[in-house]
């Protein structure tokens, strides 16, 4: 289904992953002009300030659009999907970032913690994009429908984070493989990173990936939400 979803508009689709692949890119540029020096701790920071825009923005903006033309709900129309979005997105953003922080703490402190946040709240952002609830209602809501779904959708989600996993595997790998290096504990430098080709390959399908994992989740979120609605039985 996420796949399915992806394909439904290819020309934006290769847009965006184009988009990833170069703001993947972003990361090595900015450890350059911040003069850092070659580390496994600062790498995910400045790939992490590249990527903002693609996961604060542009995939939750073809999520709403997908959302949109799929369900075409009231708080949701196709008409008007991209002022609803523009109005949403923001907060949903600032919601996940928080529920994020919450999680990061509770997998450093006690681990379980952190996996129970994650599972019961983890909806809370996409509810709250795509359904225009607050965000209590919204966290609300997640916890309640996981607590029912939880089997299922858990199930799902890892299959969808092993495909991910394998993927990341190959590509170090590969470029252990392509690029081997005499400090493996630094990691290739930012210069390296940012001129050879293999890695503008790789992060051309990591884009790809990443995008694949958006709408599959957004279709799981479907699944989840049609789950709530079904009556019990008996």
């Amino acid at each position: 289904e996420g796949l399915t979803l992806f394909r439904l508009h290819p020309l934006l689709s290769i847009g965006l992953v184009l988009l990833a692949m170069v703001l993947t890119q972003l990361g090595p540029a900015l450890e350059l002009a911040a003069g850092a020096g070659p580390s496994l701790l600062v790498q995910p920071i400045f790939a992490f300030a590249g990527l903002l825009p693609l996961e604060m923005y542009f995939n939750p903006r073809l999520q709403a659009q997908l959302d949109a033309e799929l369900h075409d709900t009231p708080v949701n129309p196709t008409a008007t999907w991209h002022a609803v979005f523009e109005a949403r997105w923001l907060k949903a953003f600032l919601l996940r970032l928080g529920l994020s922080m919450a999680i990061g703490l509770g997998l450093l402190c006690f681990l379980i913690p952190g996996i129970l946040v994650l599972t019961l709240f983890g909806w809370g952002p996409m509810r709250m994009l795509l359904r225009g609830e607050s965000a209590l209602a919204s966290l609300r809501w997640s916890q309640a429908a996981m607590a029912r779904h939880w089997p299922r959708i858990v199930q799902a989600v890892l299959a969808m984070l092993l495909v991910a996993l394998l993927y990341q595997i190959t590509a170090g790998w590969a470029l252990d493989r392509l690029l081997p290096t005499t400090n493996p504990d630094l990691g290739p430098g930012a210069l390296l990173r940012l001129k050879h080709p293999a890695f503008w390959i790789f992060n051309l399908l990591g884009g790809a990936m990443n995008l694949w994992l958006s709408c599959s989740l957004l279709a799981l979120y479907h699944r989840l939400e049609a789950m709530v609605a079904a009556p019990l039985p008996g």
